[in-house]
């Protein structure tokens, strides 16, 4: 009979170390997917609350400012770009490129208000606010329309809205495929 203690040696044996490998090999296989899963719903919900926070913005600042808040929307698919301005030709920000246009002066300093695709990886935008909506400076009322944040992978697919009623309400709400589980109201 062998003895470790008394021939001296210490450690594993080389079936030992091969169970194991065996083992976590086996654990990442079945943890990867879902971790990726985990990321892409992740990068569509925090792209679809920038979107939203960055709407019910300018409908603020509109009525704030006694100004018209003009939001828009350029691009579409994997390079896009949100952002408001005050100015009736609104926010020329081009896919990732640096936008000087979409600005509002705050304490006499230009602020950017831009969100872009290249902060969001793998998100796509898909929308029908035929470039953009305005907010109205005594009812804070808009032009309807909304934006589709999705994920890249077909795989695993989220979706999320962000709208714009007519009466100015800025909400998220998620497609049949994606409400149970990212948190949001169905879209209807």
């Amino acid at each position: 009979m062998y003895n470790k203690k008394a021939s001296g040696q210490q450690g594993f044996t080389l079936v030992e170390l091969l169970i194991v490998i065996a083992i976590v090999a086996i654990v990442a296989s079945v943890a990867v997917p879902s971790m990726t899963s985990f990321v892409n719903k992740n990068r569509v919900k925090r792209a679809a609350e920038e979107v939203y926070a960055l709407a019910a913005s300018a409908r603020a600042e509109s009525v704030i400012r006694d100004r018209e808040m003009y939001l828009s929307v350029n691009g579409a698919d994997a390079v896009w770009c949100v952002g408001y301005s005050a100015d009736p030709d609104g926010c020329a920000c081009s896919g990732n490129a640096d936008a000087t246009t979409c600005t509002v002066p705050i304490g006499g300093v230009e602020v950017t208000h831009v969100i872009r695709s290249r902060d969001f990886d793998n998100v796509t935008l898909a929308g029908d606010f035929n470039g953009g909506t305005s907010f109205d400076v005594v009812k804070g009322t808009a032009n309807p329309g909304s934006v589709t944040l999705s994920s890249g992978a077909a795989a695993s697919s989220w979706d999320l809205s962000v709208t714009v009623a007519r009466v100015g309400r800025v909400r998220i709400c998620a497609h049949a495929d994606s409400e149970s589980t990212m948190g949001f109201v169905a879209c209807q």
